[in-house]
């Protein structure tokens, strides 16, 4: 919950990210990188 806080996002669309119910669009994974403070490209597991 605190990161869904953070990010400005609700739990429960996180927690359908988390489950793989959702895709988050690039301006919600650059919300969660905010937190989260990792590169977007480490977020979706793309190799670099």
């Amino acid at each position: 919950m605190a990161l869904a806080l953070s990010a400005e996002l609700d739990r429960t669309y996180i927690s359908q990210i988390e489950r793989g119910v959702e895709n988050p669009s690039l301006l919600v994974l650059c919300k969660l990188a905010a937190f989260l403070e990792p590169d977007v490209p480490d977020l979706v597991g793309e190799d670099r």
